[in-house]
């Protein structure tokens, strides 16, 4: 029986870890493209538009109508797009000025005031799995508020705002629909293709990882895992004690989040009793840089804030430097008067 056990045991664990290798083969080759774009206008002419291109959070291209130039964030990107396919893309958002300009008209139309600017804003957004399309939509913003939306597997547009439903004859119609599905075919999934099929946007970077113990007001202890810096942004992290994986109290993450230098960050929280003692946790991460897991103990006592205590110390210092030197200025200045006189 106890050969059983651990026969079972075994094969559930290899179970699991099959099922995370395979998850995170699923998100290596999950891709998402996003398009922003931004107009702003009157009734009378189209002030600005800008167009900002990201592919897995990372800018890879902008434009903006004062050149009417397309940017390449990333150098090779021309490369594996090449100048043809490039000059297109400028010339559609070249012609997109016209189409916002009107947008902007018929929406602003019964304004008292032709010289009020407006802004419009268009967000596309695809993504694709193992180079096949998965989701796309279109959002289509006024003001800030969003008044229709699309999802293209369904193929009908959705109406957020009454007063502006009398419009959708319009995105319904032959041009816009056929110009809608060459947009998304053509810029978005199919560029999306083009660019992660030819190389990776950015080195790939291990994690940072560090882990944490604290003791909340309630008296229940907090254990925090948080890597940061790494890519691509398929990462697993999970809580052991005493070497077996397992749920041993409240979890919470933060998701993985994007980093300004285009890397990612992950916290994973576990919240346990205060009955048990917190000790014998680890937390495992997997990361395809990483080779194979890497296990990091939690620190056997509660963890000391000192950044925090050591720049309240800084501040206090520096404040009582001042009234020192304050003071000792005063002091100087009254002893100089009393000698003039």
């Amino acid at each position: 029986m106890a050969s059983q056990r651990k026969c079972r045991r075994f094969s559930s664990g290899w179970l699991f870890i099959l099922g995370l290798a395979a998850l995170r083969e699923i998100q290596a080759a999950h891709h998402r493209h996003v398009g922003q774009f931004t107009a702003v206008g009157t009734y009378h002419a189209l002030l600005e538009l800008s167009a900002i291109s990201f592919i897995d959070d990372i800018e890879v291209g902008s434009y903006n109508n004062a050149d009417q130039q397309i940017n390449i964030k990333i150098p090779w990107i021309s490369k594996a797009l090449g100048a043809d396919r490039i000059n297109q893309r400028r010339h559609l958002l070249v012609d997109h000025e016209q189409n916002f300009g009107w947008a902007i008209q018929l929406l602003s139309k019964n304004d008292t005031n032709y010289n009020t600017n407006h802004t419009a804003q268009l967000l596309a957004d695809c993504e694709i799995d193992n180079g096949i399309k998965i989701k796309s939509h279109i959002h289509l913003i006024w003001e800030g508020v969003e008044y229709y939306r699309i999802d293209e597997e369904v193929g009908h547009w959705e109406n957020l705002k009454p007063e502006v439903k009398k419009y959708q004859y319009i995105l319904d119609g032959p041009f816009w629909t056929n110009l809608r599905k060459r947009y998304m075919n053509e810029y978005c999934v199919n560029l999306l293709r083009k660019i992660v099929g030819y190389s990776s946007l950015r080195d790939n970077v291990p994690p940072e990882v560090t882990v944490s113990r604290y003791v909340n007001p309630e008296g229940r202890i907090i254990l925090s895992c948080t890597a940061t810096g790494f890519y691509p942004q398929s990462i697993l992290l999970q809580w052991e004690k005493n070497g077996e994986l397992g749920v041993w109290g409240k979890e919470t993450s933060s998701g993985i989040l994007p980093n300004m230098d285009s890397t990612f960050y992950l916290r994973l929280t576990l919240e346990i009793s205060p009955e048990y003692s917190g000790t014998g946790y680890t937390c495992v991460v997997e990361h395809t840089e990483l080779k194979t897991p890497a296990v990091y103990p939690v620190p056997e006592k509660p963890t000391v804030e000192k950044p925090r205590v050591l720049t309240v110390v800084i501040v206090l210092a520096v404040i009582l430097l001042v009234s020192c030197a304050g003071a000792f200025i005063a002091w100087k200045k009254r002893k100089l008067c009393m000698t003039c006189t």
